[in-house]
């Protein structure tokens, strides 16, 4: 039974450590061409990814971010070979009907473009004009072959080279699942996501509901206490929480997971040592 539960509580740590994700600062993703707002609108950013669209009809559409946002250990930039990541355009159903048959665009990254990508109509109709599923999701990736970049401070940009008037369209674009690797194929750890302006325009909301507090506090104090649990039966203590979030090889691990898996650890032991 001992070794049943210990086996338990060592595949549920295994389980919980390996579920990582991409996490990179796209919080801090800005403008092109020197922040030049005309080359594109961030809609909004996430732990997985920023989502943008075109700001000028008929214009390439992009943004950047930097070696400096997506690195979490800067000394690592010498350690770039490779990367690869998802673009998913949202929308596109909004161009059946036109004769736009082709969407696409690649990354300038630093030394070099992206390999690239294209999106074409899933049909055409009798009349010749397209038809176009609503999303498609296509892979661009990189490959330093003339060296990496020499500074933190270089740019990675990611362009719609399209072309297309789709400012009354509303069709956007999400860049995700960035990954970065070195020439043995290793992941390289990313700085951890640090929130966007979205999740600071609700801070209000939270402020209010926060202000809500004293009155559930006041209820809860009301309320009788529970007899205490004899000794026999108590729970074993769980682990102190951890300050933050904790890097790996391949984005980074939620403290709550990790405490998570701690906790059940320990109970699985206490429960082991009682029986």
């Amino acid at each position: 039974m001992k070794k049943l539960i210990a086996g338990i509580a060592a595949v549920v740590a295994m389980s919980a450590f390996a579920s990582t994700a991409s996490a990179v600062d796209w919080s801090a993703a800005g403008h092109a061409d020197g922040d030049d707002p005309a080359t594109g609108t961030i809609i909004s950013t996430d732990e997985n990814g920023v989502t943008w669209g075109q700001a000028t009809a008929g214009e390439l559409s992009k943004f950047r971010i930097t070696w400096a946002d997506v690195l979490e250990n800067p000394d690592d930039l010498s350690k770039v070979y490779s990367g690869s990541w998802k673009i998913t355009y949202h929308g596109l159903s909004k161009l059946t009907g036109t004769d736009c048959g082709w969407m696409g665009g690649g990354t300038w990254v630093s030394t070099g473009n992206s390999a690239q990508y294209s999106l074409s109509p899933n049909d055409w109709a009798e009349d010749g004009t397209a038809i176009w599923e609503d999303e498609q999701t296509v892979e661009d990736s990189f490959k330093w072959l003339l060296g990496p970049a020499e500074d933190v401070s270089n740019e990675i940009v990611f362009m719609d080279w399209s072309g297309q008037d789709i400012t009354d369209q509303s069709i956007t674009f999400t860049v995700s699942d960035f990954k970065i690797f070195d020439k043995e194929g290793n992941e390289i750890p990313q700085k951890a996501y640090g929130g966007s302006s979205a999740a600071a325009e609700e801070a209000p909301a939270e402020e209010a509901a926060a202000e809500e507090a004293p009155a559930e506090e006041a209820a809860a104090e009301e309320a009788p206490a529970e007899e205490a649990a004899p000794a026999e039966t108590e729970a074993a203590p769980a682990p102190a929480a951890a300050e933050e979030t904790t890097s790996t090889a391949t984005g980074n691990t939620s403290a709550a997971a990790a405490v998570a898996v701690m906790a059940a650890a320990a109970v699985a032991a206490y429960v082991s040592k009682k029986k």
